[in-house]
This record gives structure tokens, sequence and C-alpha cells, in this order.
């Protein structure tokens, strides 16, 4: 009996192993679709960028930009950011640099007929100062936001989010919960 029971729990042991040796996630899409899909969304959109933040600052602004390619290039506008900051040489700083270039890589989702679902992973932007300059900015990104393309439409929309602002060694502490969504079409 003690046999049986044994052989029993090693056959289970077994086909444990066997069924999460088989649960490896595999690529949803192949290296060809995904290559296609991301020359289909390929090009330069020209939009607006609505600005909104958990503390009630809502703002549209007109020519935004962004570029799509193997990644996303966007041209995020530094002034709603610097109206949010209350200290104010970050805020002046911010003011300065005017516009940084945040690129992300896509992550795609889904695809449906005519719409692509991705998931964007934003690099954190550097601005450096030191040696006689303002002090280097860094601005870090939340990697949870993504969008849609419709290729056939020429269009694309997304969502990027700040979610860290520093200013040499020192993190700003106050940063309420901003997001940038971009709206845009390529001609």
């Amino acid at each position: 009996m003690k046999t049986k029971s044994l052989f029993g729990i090693m056959i289970l042991f077994l086909l444990t192993f066997t069924f999460i040796g088989c649960n490896k996630e595999e690529e949803k899409f192949s290296k060809e679709i995904i290559q296609q899909t991301l020359f289909d969304m390929k090009g330069t959109y020209h939009g607006t960028v609505h600005v909104v933040s958990s503390n009630g600052y809502d703002k549209t602004l007109q020519n935004a930009l962004a570029v799509s390619r193997d990644s996303l290039k966007f041209n995020m506008p530094l002034q709603p950011l610097s109206e949010l900051i209350s200290d104010e040489t970050l805020s002046e700083r911010l003011r300065d640099i005017s516009e940084v270039t945040v690129v992300a890589g896509y992550d795609i989702t889904q695809l449906d007929y005519s719409v692509v679902n991705f998931g964007l992973y934003p690099k954190d932007v550097t601005i450096l100062g030191g040696l006689g300059a303002p002090p280097t900015v860094r601005i870090v990104f939340a990697k949870n936001y993504g969008g849609d393309a419709e290729p056939k439409r020429n269009s694309i929309i997304f969502n990027m989010s700040p979610t860290e602002l520093w200013m040499g060694d020192n993190k700003y502490e106050n940063l309420p919960k901003i997001t940038y969504h971009f709206e845009g079409v390529y001609e």
C-alpha cells in the first residue's frame, strides 16, 4: 500500500513539473507581425496634448508632435509641469528647458482589424546641468500607460505620466499625479 501511495505522489510530482514546464509564456505575435505593425504605425503625428492633473489642472495644448518608428518619440512640453510646481527654482528651470523628447519602447498587446493596442515604456529624461550651468533635472515616467493606433486612419493616441521629478540629488516630493494625453494624425 505504501508503494502505491509513494508511486502516486511521484506521478503527481512529475505531472506538476510537466505542466509547469509547458506553461512558459510565448510571444503573442511573431517578429514579422510586430515589424509590419510598427511599419504601419510609422509616421510623424501632429495633434494636441491634453494635460490633466489630480489637483484640477486641465489644459489642452495645440501643435503637439510625436514620431513613431521602432519606438515612439514624444515632444513633451514642460509648461504644464512648471505650472504645477510650487518650488520656484525648479519651476523656472522647467520653463527654461521648455520641452523634452521622451523616447518610449512599444509593447504590442493586441491587434484587431484596424486598431493596434500598445503599452509604452518611456525612458527617464535627464537634462544635464552643473559646472556653472543650472542643476541637472531628471523626469521619471510611469511604465503602465499606453495607447491605440489606427494605421488605416493615420491616427494615434497615447498617455504618458511623469511620476518623479528630480533637481540635482533632490526629489521634488509634492508632484501631483499628471497625465499627458496625445491625439494626432499624420498626412
